[in-house]
């Protein structure tokens, strides 16, 4: 016993300096990875929004800022000719706005460290009021070191579903908080249908009203910005994207039948997901932990850096082995580093088996042969 606990208490002390080495990290680094992640292109929406607004997603404007931002670089990218496109929505340019505002590399910086943050608060409002130590598996892994590479967006939908969990009491305010999973909103379709179909109305307006909100605030800019946006998101989605996503594979298919494929597969994954949350939903924690983590099943476009979210699911969840981390961790690594449709192929099978883990329906027998029952005979 003694043995135990200290192998467990050298584990937290690793996990705790694996957490500190990513917030220094972004202090310490010599520019490179400030220029080389997905900032650029945050960046280069934020400065449109402040220069030229009524060309938020034009390509060509994009080109022009993006190439000022990053200092001459350009980048190689499968079909977006030398740049990495900004095809978020309109709300996001304004809440990168203040960090362009101090430069590419100091606001590059301080974006991977807002991000950080947003993902550790998230975490820990998810997994209360269990300690502090909960949050470690989670944060310090291999999907959260690929957040801070990429400076993605994730740590804003994770401390948005984890206000909502703390706040599912008070089911409007939960609502409201879920306003802050739009600034990636193809990975919390599962939430959504879920709310609808186990009509939760009062999450339901509060999520209205976040969303008409964030609509709203860059409509009064410019009013074609939200079509401008659904125009543009078919450029990420390609053969040689490196998508972890289900509805990925239908660009497999003959182009003409890539957008039908897409939402096929998509509503397809979107029905299983929540008829597998709906048969769980008695234990709220089980219930969302499907939830979140499938969003990433059913995205139509999710990448090696959205699986943190499947992290958070299995921290939702609570009951999460150490194995259920270290393929979770193993993993991110082969989605991030092998050559496509590799990463779509184990994205995949990784989140739909921890989805079932989750759910209950998945339950290893021991590792160990179980001995005869005292007095048997062998």
């Amino acid at each position: 016993m003694r043995d135990g606990a200290a192998w467990r208490r050298r584990g937290v002390v690793a996990l705790v300096a694996v957490a500190a080495a990513f917030f220094i990290y972004p202090i310490a680094e010599q520019n490179g990875d400030v220029v080389n992640s997905d900032w650029p292109a945050f960046a280069t929406g934020a400065h449109i929004l402040l220069t030229d607004p009524s060309h938020l997603y034009d390509t060509n404007t994009q080109r022009r800022v993006e190439f000022d931002v990053t200092g001459g670089r350009t980048l190689v990218t499968l079909g977006v000719h030398g740049i990495l496109p900004f095809v978020s929505p309109a709300w996001v340019a304004f809440v990168a706005v203040p960090f362009e505002l101090l430069g590419t590399v100091i606001g590059g910086r301080l974006w991977m460290l807002f991000g950080l943050a947003c993902l550790l608060a998230g975490i820990w409002l998810a997994v209360r009021p269990r300690p502090p130590s909960a949050i470690l598996p989670a944060f310090a892994s291999v999907p959260t070191a690929l957040l801070l590479l990429n400076a993605q967006l994730d740590g804003l939908v994770a401390l948005g579903m984890g206000l909502a969990l703390a706040l599912w009491s008070r089911p409007y305010l939960a609502g409201l908080a879920l306003g802050l999973t739009l600034m990636k909103p193809q990975l919390v379709l599962p939430l959504g249908a879920a709310v609808l179909a186990f009509r939760q109305w009062k999450v339901l307006a509060g999520w209205a009203a976040s969303g008409a909100a964030l609509w709203a605030f860059p409509t009064l800019v410019n009013p074609r910005w939200v079509l401008d946006w659904l125009h543009a998101l078919g450029g990420p989605v390609q053969t040689g994207s490196r998508d972890v996503d289900l509805p990925y594979f239908g660009v497999l298919l003959p182009d003409a039948w890539h957008g039908f494929a897409l939402a096929a597969i998509s509503l397809v994954a979107l029905i299983l997901v929540v008829a597998l949350a709906h048969r769980v939903r008695a234990d709220v924690r089980r219930a969302a932990a499907v939830l979140v983590a499938g969003g990433v099943l059913v995205a139509p476009h999710a990448l090696p850096t959205d699986l943190l979210l499947v992290g958070m699911a299995l921290a939702v969840w609570g009951e999460a082995r150490w194995y259920d981390w270290l393929l979770l961790s193993v993993g991110a690594i082969v989605c991030a580093a092998a050559p496509v449709p590799v990463p779509a192929v184990v994205g995949v099978l990784l989140t739909a088996w921890l989805c079932l883990r989750a759910a209950g329906l998945e339950r290893p027998t021991s590792w160990r042969r179980p001995l005869p029952a005292r007095g048997s005979s062998t």
